[in-house]
């Protein structure tokens, strides 16, 4: 997986290899951001550089040029401070479940994310894949919500999003007005997420 940073370079998940690279958009020269090709746990405000990553999966920038960071045998969310060259627990305990929601993200169990994006608040919304979920932490609270998917593996029905099952959802994408596009991998289907007033939403 791979995303374009604010200034046009091109950053990679070297999934195989444990490592996120960047390539300069006017040198055409690769280096490696973050990463030491170790497979183990990260330590929070750890050092860019020198630091595991425990299988990096999908990655999104937001505003601010940090990059934010699904690790999938992590079980993790993590936020790479390019600024200041620091790694960042955002969610996840490292344990794999389907727990937290509505409490503090960091206190949350995922279960291999492999998809994520930023949407226009700052909140940063992920596909949750083994746990057959799309959530979100919101960006004022750090607080982590479950927005479609119940934990269960299955096809739908269209309407209330919490009650629309998916199977091993993979991609991710939050778009301007609200909406989140969701690649739904094994029902072959890309679902859309349409947001409701009352902050709920719905899957046509």
């Amino acid at each position: 997986r791979f995303a374009l940073d604010p200034w046009g370079n091109l950053v990679i998940c070297d999934i195989g290899n444990h490592r996120v690279r960047r390539v300069g958009r006017l040198n055409q020269k690769i280096e490696t951001l973050s990463g030491n090709g170790q497979k183990v746990e990260t330590i929070d405000r750890s050092p860019l550089y020198r630091s595991p990553l425990k299988g990096p999966r999908a990655l999104a920038f937001d505003r601010e040029g940090n990059a934010w960071l699904a690790l999938r045998e992590g079980n993790a969310i993590w936020k790479m401070d390019l600024h200041r060259g620091r790694l960042h627990h955002m969610a996840g305990t490292g344990e794999k479940g389907f727990t937290g929601h509505n409490g503090p993200a960091r206190q949350a169990k995922l279960s291999a994310p492999k998809g994520i994006s930023l949407d226009p608040k700052g909140n940063v919304w992920f596909a949750d894949t083994e746990s057959h979920s799309i959530r979100m932490i919101e960006a004022t609270t750090h607080t982590m919500r479950c927005i479609a998917g119940n934990g269960q593996r299955g096809d739908g029905p269209d309407g209330d999003s919490k009650a629309c099952q998916l199977a091993r959802p993979h991609g991710i994408f939050a778009a301007k007005d609200g909406s989140v596009y969701i690649g739904d991998s094994e029902n072959h289907r890309i679902r859309r997420l349409t947001p409701l007033p009352d902050r709920e939403a719905k899957a046509p």
